[in-house]
Parts: C-alpha cells; sequence; structure tokens
C-alpha cells in the first residue's frame, strides 16, 4: 500500500515545460516507475497559474491520460482544439501530439498519468 498526506509532497517547478510558457507546479502521486511497476513514467497533480502552458510535445511508446481537477484548460491535440473544465477527462495515444495551456483568471490543477504502451 502507498499513503501520502498531501502535506508530505513538495512541489518541483518546472520552468518552460515541453518548451511552455511560465513555471509548471508538479507534485509526484508516485515515484515513476518504481511504485508503478515500471508500466509508466508519471503520475503527477500539476498546477498551471493564468499564462503557463505545457508545450506542444508527442508520446511516443507512451499515452498520456489527464483529469481536470480545477480551472479552465485549452488543450490542442493534433491540431483540434478543446476548451475543459473540472471534471474533464483527455488521453492522448500513443504517437499524438499535444498542448495544453491554463486559459481564464485561476489556476488551472490536473492529474496526469503516462503509461507505457509497449
Amino acid at each position: 500500500m502507498i499513503y501520502r498526506k498531501k502535506s508530505e509532497l513538495s512541489v518541483t517547478p518546472i520552468e518552460h515545460c515541453m518548451g511552455g510558457k511560465g513555471i509548471v507546479m508538479m507534485e509526484k502521486l508516485l515515484d515513476a516507475p518504481l511504485e508503478m511497476y515500471g508500466k509508466g513514467r508519471a503520475y503527477v497533480r500539476h498546477t498551471l497559474h493564468p499564462g503557463v502552458t505545457i508545450g506542444r510535445h508527442t508520446h511516443t511508446g507512451e499515452m498520456e491520460s489527464m483529469v481536470i481537477v480545477a480551472g479552465h484548460a485549452v488543450h490542442t491535440i493534433n491540431g483540434e482544439t478543446q476548451h475543459l473544465s473540472e471534471g474533464d477527462i483527455i488521453a492522448a495515444q500513443d504517437g499524438d501530439t499535444h498542448e495544453i495551456a491554463c486559459e481564464g483568471k485561476e489556476d488551472l490543477v490536473l492529474i496526469a498519468q503516462v503509461l507505457y504502451t509497449k
């Protein structure tokens, strides 16, 4: 069993995440790949302040799912733009190219999980 309190998590600032703008505040929820049985490279909570983005990137040999916990986002995947809000879920499959940005005046909080496909 793994049990962690929010107060035990450390926040890591990631400047220009994937070539994006600003600083993404990342909290590792699991120590990947060890705590993901080698099946994934990330299980994190990201907080993006207004104007912050995670830049355009392609998933190769992996897929990423994201759940919007709070705030609003603009997500572009394979050239298609979506406006996301609390409770919405997206999944970038192996080979997909995407980016996400905080939209609006409040922070965007999301949970992201990256799993290996091979």
